[in-house]
């Protein structure tokens, strides 16, 4: 048995606490973050055992439509191919889905690659891409991404028709989605179009001869392997028994891996901000929520994730093409910017307590803001005790509340905060209705805007030429109002031995992307026993 936790510590540093669950910066491969993690170092760079090797779990589906276990997702990753693949800048390309035309954004045509076979031999076509789509409407993982998914069907073999329910001309993005045989969504490990088949025994994947890039795949042989605990995860991973490990910095899985590896960086639509109570309390009033946009210091919330994640003064990702920077440069954090906004409310020391007040009327009100946070993260109470020692120099009172999850969700849904950190998986078209429209499950806030929803609408309406400005009208509209303060959007690690794997370009929903391109030299090989219980 390998010895738990021999050459590397696990530190536990934050959890990601999502309140729904589902996925930039430049995409070239030189760009993405590499380095060292923590954890102590071995005495030698071990590239590999010999073989190639890829972690699962028995306990959880190897079916891509319901596994959420992220180890079987990986794997998934090289058996089933996704209709169409979207890059870390949130662009479309052709994969198994080829062509898409709409001139309404509710009804479209997709034209699939009919030369695909599946591992049984058989020819995909428009009835099996169709056919997993409506798979994927039904199906916990990927509902909520196509909840606009009316109607979906072939029209003959080479081509199906999507209906929509409203117009959404960013389709496209939310159908990085595996395509599975027609009629085996029951099946276990169903049929897929990969590069890789599982072997018969399923305990290994075999190249795919029929793959259209075959020819080029690294490896003939993957091989799966069990390791159930966080624990024998690492030391594998340290010994090279395993030889790619995916890590969330903000999970309470965070690893320091010790030797010697490279860190891969890609994008996510994770979203963390602040949201406020717009219905009662000092934050009813636009111009105090306005000034927090100023109040945060997001440069110093990057830096608790080891740079992986990117400024948000917008919500949606920077990565966009769409991303206005120009307008979310103007809201860096500047307490002076707070100060000024503040003074011109009329807020200010009536009491000589050394605490400003606001005047309503003839009455003299008290600010104490009331300020949820999940107490598991710790990169999230850090952000809300900061922001509470900020506004104490300012003259605010900010009280923060560190709830058990639980906790947390029941005060929000009490709506007992003036503040609180929130985290969203939003989907990959960045649609932000599920966040502000009344009654919505994530409009915390009690957010009731007839305009923004408008907007929001638009933004989903707008062509390639239009869509930057759409997004901007959207955004403006939020932040003029102050109905969430953006923050961040995390990046997910790749994590490989140094010098291993060579051409990944890992995102978001296909972390193996472009495995037929990579490069794999084992490199100086140190044996060792794998003598870990299944």
């Amino acid at each position: 048995m390998a010895t738990k936790a021999k050459k590397l510590t696990a530190m536990l540093l934050a959890a990601a606490m999502v309140l729904s669950v589902c996925a930039c910066g430049n995409a070239a491969e030189e760009d993405y973050i590499k380095g060292e993690t923590g954890g102590k170092d071995i005495s030698k760079s071990v590239a590999a055992d010999d073989v190639f090797t890829l972690n699962y779990s028995s306990k959880h589906s190897m079916n891509p439509m319901i596994a959420t276990n992220t180890n079987n997702q990986l794997v998934c990753n090289l058996v089933y191919e996704n209709m169409i693949e979207v890059n870390n800048n949130y662009e479309a390309s052709p994969n198994v889905i080829t062509e898409w035309k709409t001139e309404d954004g509710v009804h479209w045509v997709f034209t699939v690659d009919t030369s695909r076979r599946f591992h049984n031999g058989e020819q995909m076509t428009a009835k099996d891409v169709a056919y997993s789509l409506n798979i994927a409407v039904n199906s916990e993982r990927f509902s909520k991404r196509l909840n606009y998914v009316i109607g979906c069907g072939a029209n003959d073999e080479k081509t199906f028709s999507v209906t929509l329910s409203k117009t959404d001309m960013l389709l496209p993005n939310l159908l990085a989605i595996p395509v599975i045989k027609n009629g085996s969504y029951k099946d276990d490990y169903p049929d897929g179009t990969g590069p890789y088949k599982y072997a018969d025994n399923h305990q290994s994947l075999l190249k795919f001869d029929k793959y259209p890039n075959a020819a080029t795949l690294p490896l003939d042989v993957i091989y799966l392997k069990e390791y159930n605990t966080v624990d024998s995860t690492i030391s594998a991973f340290e010994d090279s028994l395993l030889d790619i490990v995916m890590n969330d910095p903000s999970a309470p899985t965070n690893l320091g891996y010790g030797s010697s590896n490279e860190i891969r960086g890609f994008n996510t639509t994770n979203f963390h901000y602040i949201g406020m109570n717009t219905e009662t309390g000092e934050l009813s009033y636009d111009g105090l929520r306005f000034a927090l946009n100023y109040a945060f210091d997001r440069a110093s919330l990057v830096e608790q994730f080891g740079g992986f994640a990117l400024e948000a003064a917008l919500p949606v990702s920077p990565a966009c093409s769409f991303y206005s920077e120009s307008y979310a440069k103007q809201f860096k954090y500047d307490l002076k910017q707070v100060q000024e906004i503040l003074s011109n409310m009329g807020l200010k020391d009536y009491d000589e307590d050394g605490l400003l007040e606001m005047k309503v009327g003839e009455e003299i009100k008290k600010i104490d803001l009331n300020f949820v946070v999940c107490s598991a993260s710790s990169i999230k109470t850090n952000v809300a005790h900061k922001f509470a020692e900020d506004m104490a120099t300012l003259g605010i009172k900010v009280t923060v509340r560190e709830l058990a999850w639980s906790d947390y969700v029941e005060a929000l849904d009490a709506r007992n905060f003036d503040l609180y950190y929130a985290e969203v998986r939003l989907s990959p078209d960045f649609d932000l209705t599920t966040l502000f429209k009344p009654e919505g499950r994530l409009n915390y806030g009690n957010v009731n805007d007839t305009t923004l929803m408008e907007l929001i609408d638009s933004y989903l309406a707008a062509n390639d030429t239009g869509r930057k400005d759409a997004c901007a009208n959207m955004c403006a509209q939020i932040v003029n109002k102050g109905y969430i303060v953006p923050l961040c959007f995390e990046k997910h690690q790749m994590i490989t031995h140094r010098g291993v794997i060579e051409g990944i370009k890992a995102c978001e929903n296909n972390p193996l992307l472009n495995v037929q391109n990579w490069k794999v030299a084992f490199g100086e090989v140190v044996q060792k026993k794998d003598d870990t219980n299944k």
